[in-house]
C-alpha cells in the first residue's frame, strides 16, 4: 500500500518520456505577430495542423492527428457554447484554457490507466483591443502565455533557440511577407541548432534538411488572424498563390 504513490510517480514519469519521444518526430509550429495581426505556420506531410477555432482564435497542433482533431473539436464546441450562453466577446483563450481544456488535459494525463494525448498546441488570439496573444499548451495541461510569439516543438533545444530568436526580432512591425520569410528562416536554422551528433543524424533521417527540400516533399500550412479583414472572423488561410510566391523567394 505504502509504495503506491511511488508507482504512480513512476508511471507519470514514464508517460512524460513516452509522449516526448513521440512529439520529437513532429514538425515545429511557429506563431508570430505581424503588423496586421498574427501568423501561424508549419510544414507537414499532409494538411491538418493549422485551424480556426472561433472568430478571433486560431490553433496550431503538433502531435498525433487524431488527438489534434479531438482537441480541436473540444475547443470548437466550448467556444461556441460560451458564445451562445454569454456573448462572442466573452469567448477568450484565458477562459477556454482555465476552465476547459487545461483541466481536461491534466486529468487525462494523470489517469495512468488511460492513453495520454500526444499533442502540444499553439493557440493564438486577437483580443478586443487588436493585440495578438500567444499560448502554448502541453499534453499534461500546463500552459504558458507569450506576447511576442512562440513555437511548439518536440525538441526542447530547437524550441528554445527558435523562441529566443522570435523574441529578439521585431515581428510586430513586419509585413506579412517579411514575417513569413523570417519565420521560415527560423524554422530552417532551428532544425540544426544546438543538437548533438546523434540528434543531428536523427533529424536528418526524419526531417527535411532545408526549406527547398521541405517545400518539395511536404506542405506548408499557414494562416493569419488579420485585424483588417473587415469581417467578424479574422481568420484567413494563406493562399496557394502566396505560398508559391514565398517558396520562389526562400527555397532556392
Amino acid at each position: 500500500m505504502f509504495d503506491e504513490p511511488f508507482r504512480w510517480m513512476e508511471a507519470i514519469s514514464t508517460r512524460h518520456s513516452y509522449v516526448c519521444e513521440k512529439l520529437a518526430k513532429g514538425q515545429p509550429v511557429i506563431a508570430v505577430p505581424y503588423n496586421e495581426g498574427a501568423l501561424l505556420l508549419s510544414f507537414s506531410p499532409q494538411p491538418g495542423k493549422i485551424f480556426e477555432v472561433y472568430d478571433r482564435i486560431a490553433m496550431g497542433g503538433l502531435g498525433h492527428p487524431a488527438d489534434v482533431e479531438r482537441l480541436r473539436m473540444t475547443l470548437l464546441e466550448m467556444a461556441h457554447l460560451e458564445g451562445f450562453n454569454r456573448s462572442a466577446q466573452d469567448v477568450t483563450l484565458g477562459r477556454l484554457l482555465q476552465f476547459g481544456i487545461a483541466p481536461a488535459l491534466k486529468q487525462n494525463f494523470e489517469e495512468v490507466q488511460r492513453a495520454p494525448y500526444l499533442i502540444q498546441m499553439l493557440l493564438v488570439e486577437i483580443d478586443i483591443d487588436g493585440t495578438p496573444l500567444f499560448y502554448r499548451v502541453n499534453y499534461d495541461g500546463h500552459w504558458e502565455k507569450f506576447k511576442k510569439g512562440t513555437v511548439a516543438s518536440g525538441n526542447n533545444k530547437r524550441s528554445d533557440w527558435i523562441e529566443k530568436e522570435i523574441t529578439a526580432l521585431p515581428f510586430a512591425s513586419f509585413t506579412l511577407e517579411k514575417a513569413l520569410k523570417e519565420a521560415l528562416r527560423l524554422w530552417e536554422e532551428g532544425t540544426q541548432q544546438n543538437l548533438t551528433e546523434d540528434e543531428v543524424e536523427c533529424a536528418e533521417n526524419v526531417f527535411p534538411k532545408s526549406l527547398k527540400e521541405a517545400f518539395e516533399h511536404w506542405s506548408l500550412e499557414a494562416a493569419v488572424l488579420c485585424n483588417t479583414t473587415g469581417k467578424k472572423s479574422l481568420y484567413r488561410p494563406i493562399s496557394e498563390a502566396e505560398i508559391t510566391a514565398i517558396k520562389n523567394t526562400v527555397a532556392k
